[in-house]
């Protein structure tokens, strides 16, 4: 059956305009107020006809002063977006089937929109439909974007100066993580880069890295949605990423989303599904250590996730000899991977480990502490404040569950002192969720002298 025509779609039929003709009279009412730097691409109104998507003010107000002079009566902005239950969108809905690059650009523009509210509207996929849909990925063959003649074309210096914005972006993620302010700012960087690629000419080349570059602010901005705890939104823009990405050829960044996506399954819950998305990552991964470094350390975490001891330390350690037989990272996109973030990882993977285990649990839990606690102190890590937060969370319960509550009280304080710059959501739940397990303990002198402080902490959060 097909859907009920959005109130823009008919109000628009019955001013005899199209979606594109909209744009051109919008960017028309703006330029005459003196508005132009405000102008928007000729594509965006067909998320507002089609999904019903609302844009930012003042571009609903726009909208509705040039369909009022076109039907020459007033049209108010209820008339064009009623009051109704927010659209919704299911993670991994729509990408079974062979998308041309122009459909994924447009699908992720249409995610922009959806995902930017303060509750982002895209519902997370289960662990099944996750892998299936990562599995799809694996067999899509994308067509290359249709050029834009005749317009303004972007040079490649350009296109090099927005790479490297992409390069400061991401090292201000690992300082500060997934706040809003900062999930709102680069989706709109996003967002430039998927007008340009829909409206400006360029030259294969040029072509090929702005598709580049769209892939990995997909990729960061899925990454900010995990760190803020929106997991529908995360899998989606990891999705289309995973397949822009390789239908530009860029096998490796391809693989890199895949095993985000594993390690965000892991969190999820999925279990042996968020193995099954690290063993496709795998299956699909170049030959670069670094990259199988990375892929093989998602797969620890996801097997530490299903609860199988084995499989993790076989692929931690294998993580650790891969990263080690690198002579030199040439991965911009893996800047990141060092030494310590695996031995982060397996720390972590290990306290997940030792919440499930009935035997062993002990003996666990004191190797996390160990690969956590000189990772996790304050001042460690100083370009991964972020990083160092989920660290020190995961040393808390550590201690928590070891019953070393003393030391837990440390490790709190010593996360707590990260607040200051760190805005990651996910870290600040963490925190949280420690709460209860220290009021359970409150009957400790250390653990009811500490609760004021961890309570004030959170409070201003």
């Amino acid at each position: 059956m097909a859907e009920a025509p959005t109130a823009l779609a008919e109000l628009l039929q019955r001013a005899g305009m199209n979606a594109r003709q909209l744009a051109a009279a919008v960017n028309a009412w703006l330029e005459g107020r003196g508005l132009g730097c405000r102008r928007i691409d000729p594509t965006a109104p067909y998320s507002w006809v089609r999904q019903g998507y609302k844009p930012y003010e003042p571009l609903p107000s726009v909208v509705a002063a040039v369909l009022s002079e076109h039907l020459g009566h007033a049209i108010s902005v209820d008339q064009i977006w009623p009051v109704r239950t927010p659209v919704t969108v299911s993670a991994a809905s729509g990408l079974g089937r062979r998308l041309a690059i122009d459909e994924l650009v447009q699908a992720l523009g249409d995610l922009t929109t959806v995902s930017a509210g303060k509750h982002a509207d895209v519902t997370a996929a289960s662990g099944a439909d996750l892998a299936a849909a990562v599995l799809d990925g694996l067999h899509a063959a994308a067509t290359r974007p249709h050029r834009s003649a005749n317009r303004e074309r972007v040079l490649a210096p350009q296109a090099h100066l927005i790479g490297a914005h992409v390069t400061a972006m991401r090292r201000l993620d690992d300082r500060h993580g997934g706040g809003l302010v900062s999930l709102r700012y680069v989706t709109s960087e996003l967002r430039n880069i998927l007008d340009l690629i829909q409206a400006a000419d360029y030259e294969p080349a040029v072509g090929h890295e702005l598709m580049t570059i769209a892939a990995d602010l997909a990729q960061l901005v899925g990454w900010m949605h995990f760190d803020a705890h929106r997991y529908g939104a995360a899998e989606r823009y990891l999705l289309l990423s995973e397949r822009i990405a390789r239908g530009v050829g860029e096998s490796g960044r391809a693989a890199n989303a895949i095993g985000m996506l594993a390690y965000i399954s892991a969190f999820a819950g999925h279990g042996r599904a968020a193995v099954s998305i690290a063993e496709a990552a795998e299956r699909s991964c170049p030959a670069d250590p670094v990259l199988r470094a990375r892929i093989t350390g998602r797969t620890a975490t996801a097997a530490a996730a299903a609860g199988d001891l084995a499989g993790f330390r076989e692929a931690s350690e294998k993580a650790r000899d891969l990263l080690a037989s690198a002579s030199h990272g040439t991965l911009t996109y893996l800047y990141y991977l060092e030494p310590a973030q695996l031995i982060a990882e397996a720390g972590q993977a290990l306290v997940v480990l030792g919440e499930q285990a009935t035997v062993y649990r002990k003996r666990l839990l004191s190797e996390a502490i160990e690969l956590l606690a000189p990772i996790s102190q304050a001042g460690a890590r100083p370009d991964y404040p972020r990083s160092a937060l989920l660290h020190g969370v995961f040393l808390t319960k550590a201690y928590l569950l070891s019953g070393e509550l003393e030391a837990a009280v440390g490790a709190a304080r010593a996360a707590l002192t990260r607040l200051s710059e760190v805005q990651s959501i996910r870290g600040i739940t963490y925190l949280r969720r420690l709460r209860p397990a220290f009021a359970r303990r409150s009957r400790s002198l250390v653990v009811s002298e500490f609760l004021p402080e961890f309570d004030k902490a959170l409070m201003q959060q």
